[in-house]
């Protein structure tokens, strides 16, 4: 298995620098590439020298660090090696580690982390709440910086509806630039469980709106009160949000444009969205 590989500890004075591309942890390594062995061995992998650092900083559930001596070139990247004991640590040669990456000029660390099942209920329900859902998006770089917008905005949490890109995705992963550690991300494959989680939040006395982004949305966004308590509905890039996702929003907002272009990407508008009903809690008010 992925994690047993990766995961057996060095025990002994000074690990071993792996400089085998056959090497089974290196192809334990390599397979995290793919979804359906990050889904079996509940483990991603991350890279690059602030990643980690977010990672390790938000006391992620780290499996294995990887590092590779010759090309951690600053001092930075060097005392980030000692914040993880030795028997967390796996060494590999630089021509070895290169292949564990899609960066031109790698940094020379990664890490294993052990993927979480976070609930809703990890989100906080407060009245200051503000959730991103993100219907079925395809592209990992949206999903990666909605998720970096929601931290960047210290929103609630970010609930991701299946099917969709996975979040542990490389290229989701890359595009949060550590955002992923930071904030409640929930997967759902259920519309049921979110729309049950609505309920239980307005039973409990939550004054919610449900927001839905569409195109053709009956108002703009900066026309309604964005101070209660807010979830906002994004759907996928091609499709829009499925109808059965619709039926629950309480309005439909669109973002005016003013020029000649009548859409935004899905991760520019989100941002645009999530600063608006920043701006407005901000402005004070009813």
């Amino acid at each position: 298995m992925v994690s047993s590989e990766i995961g057996e500890p060095n025990r002994g004075a000074t690990a071993q620098t792996i400089t085998s591309f056959r090497n089974p942890k290196v192809k334990a390594l390599r397979s995290l590439r793919l979804r359906k062995y990050r889904q079996r061995e509940g483990l991603f992998l991350v890279e690059g020298l602030r990643i980690v650092e977010e990672a390790l900083s938000c006391a992620a559930p780290l499996e294995t660090l990887v590092y590779a001596p010759e090309l951690l070139t600053t001092e930075r990247a060097a005392a980030l090696v000692t914040r993880v004991s030795p028997d967390r640590r796996l060494v590999l040669s630089g021509d070895v580690f290169r292949t564990l990456s899609d960066r031109d000029e790698p940094q020379g660390i990664a890490a294993v982390i052990r993927i979480g099942d976070r609930s809703l209920a990890a989100i906080p329900p407060t009245d200051n709440l503000l959730a991103i859902v993100a219907c079925q998006l395809q592209d990992p770089g949206n999903l990666g910086s909605i998720i970096r917008t929601a931290d960047a905005t210290a929103a609630s949490g970010v609930i991701v509806l299946e099917p969709s890109v996975d979040v542990y995705d490389p290229r989701a992963v890359r595009a949060t630039m550590g955002s992923l550690f930071a904030l409640p991300v929930v997967r759902l494959s259920d519309e049921a469980d979110l729309n049950r989680w609505f309920a239980t939040l307005r039973a409990g006395g939550l004054a919610l709106q449900v927001v839905a982004s569409s195109a053709h949305g009956s108002q703009d966004l900066f026309d309604i009160n964005c101070r209660r308590p807010l979830v906002l509905l994004i759907g996928s890039e091609r499709h829009g949000l499925p109808a059965s996702i619709r039926e629950v929003a309480d309005v439909f907002v669109r973002l005016p444009m003013a020029g000649r272009a009548t859409s935004l990407n899905v991760s520019a508008a989100t941002a645009a969205m999530v600063y608006e009903v920043i701006r407005q809690r901000r402005a004070g008010g009813n």
